[in-house]
């Protein structure tokens, strides 16, 4: 930060980060073999809407090119935007590895092209019995936390199995230490 903006009060948002993605190529043996969690065929990236035509290009290339890659890796990629305004790439791919090589390849894309300061999120989907695991990575802060929303209850979350989850997943993965940013995604389309 410069001494203007300190003086003027503006702050700049962190560069995205991209490559702590890839613990999840190893983290899944322990989520699944360990925890019982298992990858749900899905994960997606959430980016803040594009308010000018070079941020609408960037997120127009990003999205043709996980598709051709995703068409390669015999996935799917739909754009999609959700009830709050937020632009997602979703990716359905059976593979663990294929959705951690999309998600990564679209955050470093965007990332490349200068419209890192756009990506919020990205959300990987896995299931136990009858609930859901939502693994966020928050680009900005370049870490984990999991959210775990309760199975026919309206916007309540099972905190007490995210904190068991975080705990003992803390080797694995680089996890969001400020529990105030566990942010629910309510209403996630992954």
């Amino acid at each position: 930060m410069s001494l203007l903006d300190a003086l003027l009060g503006r702050t700049r948002v962190p560069p995205a980060r991209t490559e702590p993605l890839f613990a999840l190529s190893t983290a899944i043996i322990s989520l699944e073999d360990d925890l019982g969690w298992h990858p749900g065929g899905r994960a997606g990236v959430v980016l803040r809407p594009a308010e000018d035509s070079f941020y609408a290009r960037a997120q127009e290339e990003t999205g043709e090119l996980v598709a051709l890659a995703a068409l390669e890796m015999k996935g799917h990629v739909e754009n999609q935007r959700d009830e709050y305004g937020y632009q997602w790439l979703i990716f359905s791919d059976q593979d663990w590895e294929d959705l951690v090589a999309l998600a990564h390849m679209a955050g470093q894309n965007l990332k490349e092209k200068g419209a890192g300061d756009r990506l919020l999120a990205a959300v990987f989907k896995l299931e136990k019995d009858k609930q859901v695991l939502y693994l966020i990575f928050n680009y900005k802060r370049g870490a984990f936390y999991p959210f775990i929303p309760l199975a026919g209850k309206d916007k309540e979350r099972d905190n007490a199995q995210e904190m068991r989850l975080a705990a003992l997943m803390e080797k694995e993965l680089p996890w969001e230490k400020d529990f105030s940013r566990w942010y629910p995604l309510w209403g996630c389309p992954v």
